[in-house]
């Protein structure tokens, strides 16, 4: 609204208000000297008329004299003192005035003159100089009055351009008056009133008090320390929303963390719980694979056994069907001995059988044994996972039971590997059982034959030598698969002493986890309890 170079201060501008009213105060005293001056130029132009004719009015007496002598033939002769007076009447009036009026006036005075010469010597003369003297003062009576109402009506002239004038100054004063006051106004007033609505903090005004403050002037200078004030307070304002803000801000985020606590205590306590339900089960079922793998290492050493003593018999059955392949190729006639040999034989081949009934019933009851411990390590597996899903939610204090139970669930997936294993070779030897068992049937058939037919043994030596290789090399095929079952029954029992003591390790570790449970159990209710009385 003002421009930066408005430089006028509250003095000077009373200055220049100053300076205006006294010109116009002034003009006003210029006007009235001026008008009383004329005035008086006029007043004596008036005196001047008005004397003239009273000067002329005053000579009428002796103009009528004048006159009856004159023209009156039997009148008294004329008075050349009558004549004098007339003269000194109008020469005053010629002295006094000036224009027409003094033309006419010193006309008649030149014809008084004249008249005068003539009074008494000539007349008819002085008839006439009378008659033209009565024209010059009828001219000069009618020039007074123009005069006067000349000066009458420059003065009515005057009276009215004084006024005027006057009028005229008048305005101009109030003109500068109100002028004055209107600047004073929107350069002082306004301003402060502005400035004080500002304080209200109403953002216009503030804006106003912007432009305010490029002026150089007293108002700028206010202006600017206004708005420094009203800036410093918003800044103020400001700082103290943003301080009760974060304060706002600290108390809900505190509200936020004393529920998550909350929260957080009661998960605790509910892990806890499940902790410890969790540590007895395992406790339990580390208890129940330990007595699992107790009786299975005494069936399988059982097996062993059953399986060492059918892998001897076999043995010797191998080693009298050489002999007795022997005695056929050497003579036909050793056939008593060879019908003894078969009877023996057959006891033995009755006993194989009697032990591969026993070897079937063995690897039967190691299979029963293999599922126990199948379906065990199935049961820890399971327990591994569901202790690694509580441990990964109980965070850093479940870390070392996760380690625990990722190694039991290692061991389970170990244990049902090695089962599956044993299991196969189990299937193995219940096959070779089945064949051995097919074969020491065909034996008997052979043996019952050799006795039915001892006498035709020497035609069929031949042929029984072949069949005696035959059933050899079977025989030490069966000695050589039931050696195979006997080391992996051996193996069996390694791995299930290896389950014997991950047990212990299990059972151990499932004491120490349910101890640790008891403490964090103790630990979140002495928490809860410490946060309950600090909440009261």
């Amino acid at each position: 609204m003002f421009p930066k170079s408005f430089k006028a201060t509250v003095g000077q501008r009373l200055a220049v208000w100053g300076a205006l009213l006294g010109l116009v105060a002034l003009l006003l005293a210029a006007a009235d000297v001026i008008s009383s001056i004329r005035l008086t130029q006029f007043s004596r132009d008036l005196v001047a008329y008005a004397g003239a004719g009273d000067a002329l009015a005053g000579a009428d007496s002796a103009y009528q004299r004048l006159n009856a002598s004159l023209l009156s033939d039997s009148g008294p002769p004329a008075d050349k003192a009558d004549i004098e007076v007339v003269a000194r009447s109008i020469a005053d009036i010629a002295m006094r005035l000036h224009g027409s009026v003094h033309a006419r006036a010193q006309e008649a005075v030149d014809l008084l003159g004249e008249l005068s010469g003539q009074v008494g010597s000539d007349h008819i003369g002085a008839r006439e100089s009378l008659k033209r003297l009565a024209a010059k003062r009828n001219e000069l009576r009618v020039a007074l009055n123009e005069g006067m109402t000349e000066v009458s009506g420059r003065l009515a002239l005057h009276v009215d351009s004084a006024r005027q004038n006057k009028l005229l100054l008048s305005l101009l004063g109030v003109f500068l008056v109100v002028l004055v006051i209107t600047l004073e106004h929107r350069w002082l007033v306004r301003p402060i009133t502005g400035m004080a609505r500002a304080l209200g903090a109403v953002e216009r005004d503030r804006a106003w008090i912007g432009k305010l403050a490029i002026r150089r002037d007293e108002i700028g200078m206010l202006a600017r320390a206004l708005l420094a004030h009203l800036r410093g307070e918003q800044a103020q304002q400001e700082a103290a929303k943003q301080r009760l803000e974060a304060l706002s801000h600290e108390v809900e985020r505190r509200d936020r963390l004393q529920l998550q606590g909350q929260a957080f205590q009661q998960r605790i306590a509910s892990i806890a719980t499940v902790l410890e339900q969790h540590a007895a089960r395992m406790s339990g079922a580390s208890g129940e694979l330990a007595r699992f793998s107790g009786s299975v290492d005494e069936r399988a050493a059982t097996a062993a056994g059953s399986t060492q003593r059918a892998s001897t018999h076999v043995d010797d059955v191998s080693c009298s069907l050489i002999d007795i392949s022997r005695l056929l190729t050497t003579t036909a006639g050793e056939a008593q001995r060879t019908t003894e040999v078969a009877t023996a034989a057959k006891v033995l081949v009755e006993e194989a059988t009697a032990d591969t009934v026993v070897l079937c019933e063995a690897v039967g009851a190691i299979s029963e044994i293999i599922t126990i411990i199948g379906t065990v390590a199935n049961q820890t597996n399971l327990l591994a996972l569901n202790a690694t899903i509580e441990a990964a939610r109980a965070g850093e204090s479940g870390r070392g039971f996760a380690v625990v139970a990722a190694e039991v669930k290692q061991l389970a997936n170990r244990s049902a590997e090695a089962t599956n294993q044993v299991r196969s070779g189990l299937d193995s030897i219940n096959v070779a059982a089945q064949r051995i068992t097919m074969r020491v049937g065909a034996l008997v058939t052979s043996v019952n034959q050799v006795e039915r037919a001892a006498d035709s043994i020497a035609d069929l030596a031949r042929k029984q030598d072949a069949s005696s290789r035959s059933i050899s090399e079977s025989t030490s095929k069966t000695a050589g698969d039931v050696r195979l079952v006997a080391e992996q029954v051996d193996q069996v029992a390694g791995m299930v002493e290896d389950w014997r003591r991950t047990a212990e390790t299990v059972t151990h570790a499932s004491a120490d986890l349910g101890r640790q449970a008891a403490e964090l159990r103790q630990a979140v209710d002495g928490f809860m309890s410490e946060t309950q009385r600090m909440r009261t």
